[in-house]
């Protein structure tokens, strides 16, 4: 729990993200809570890609010993970016489509009730990964799910169901593609439907990828799906949600503690769901540094 004389909190708020209407309309709500609760409240609106780092930062400078990404995974990232290195702790309040990083915290998808975790929640030192360099908190990979990230970020509208309407729409399309990695010191070549390189066991939703992954364990989670008849894809999808997908035999899972994509054939990656151009090669690794978090486990 943050100490009293240490209340004092800056919200960096991403009015874009998820649900748009919802989050402006609680957020006095979310304010009046914090400072009912001795806390002392700035707040900042993101205006393009990129700026909540800088708010971030610019927030530590000031002293803030608390500052809040208040939107989707994307804004954690950012945030996160912003405060490491640095003593501040990062806050959550989960606003976005997939809120992937928030539930592995265990934090309510109820704004308001999520606030309590800045007040009563415990810190959490958890792990921040680097993919040549750029952090991530949640999952990055190549593949199918970089598709689908890039057609989420290119959509008008959001929302769980929309990312379903986009994954259907894309897998009648995308095609396995070729891939050389170098797992610590296996290397892997194959061609594939997708690779996730996670740090933390879902993509959000309780869509669970990496059911083994822990957030502060050290470790990458790599988990390699081989092609598979589309005719499968929707049973594929609904085992997700089940903690069973990895031991299917279209799933290789490997825990390491770095990674490298050598050669491929996909042109593009996402970050935390931000779709990035790729450059070759690519390198994964675990940063020194760690993130202090408010969890509510």
């Amino acid at each position: 729990m943050i100490p009293q004389q240490s209340k004092k909190v800056f919200l960096v708020i991403n009015k874009f993200a998820g649900h748009r209407k919802c989050k402006i309309k609680l957020i006095d709500k979310i304010i009046n809570f914090l400072q009912k609760n001795n806390c002392t409240v700035s707040f900042e609106y993101t205006q393009y890609h990129g700026h909540a780092k800088s708010i971030a930062t610019e927030a530590v400078r000031k002293g803030f010993q608390l500052v809040v990404a208040f939107g989707g995974d994307g804004t954690v990232n950012e945030v996160a970016q912003g405060l490491l290195g640095t003593p501040a702790v990062l806050g959550i309040i989960p606003a976005g489509s997939g809120n992937g990083f928030a539930r592995e915290l265990g934090i309510s998808m109820n704004l308001i009730a999520s606030a309590h975790t800045l007040i009563d929640g415990t810190v959490k030192n958890t792990d921040v990964c680097l993919f040549n360099n750029k952090p991530f908190l949640c999952t990055c990979g190549i593949g199918f799910d970089a598709r689908v990230a890039d057609q989420m970020n290119k959509s008008t509208s959001r929302g769980f169901f929309r990312y379903i309407q986009l994954t259907a729409k894309e897998s009648l399309t995308f095609k396995p593609f070729g891939v050389r990695l170098l797992l610590d010191d296996r290397y892997f070549e194959e061609k594939i439907f997708m690779v996730t390189f996670a740090n933390i066991s879902q993509f959000g939703n309780h869509a669970i990828i990496a059911p083994q992954a822990k957030i502060d364990d050290g470790l990458i989670d790599v988990i390699v799906i081989k092609p598979f008849r589309k005719i499968w894809l929707p049973i594929l999808a609904i085992l997700l949600f089940t903690r069973y997908f990895p031991r299917l035999p279209i799933v290789e899972y490997i825990q390491v503690r770095k990674a490298e994509i050598l050669q491929t054939d996909a042109d593009s990656f996402h970050l935390d769901g931000e779709p990035q151009e790729l450059i070759l090669p690519s390198k994964m690794t675990i940063h020194s540094g760690k993130i202090p978090v408010m969890s509510a486990k």
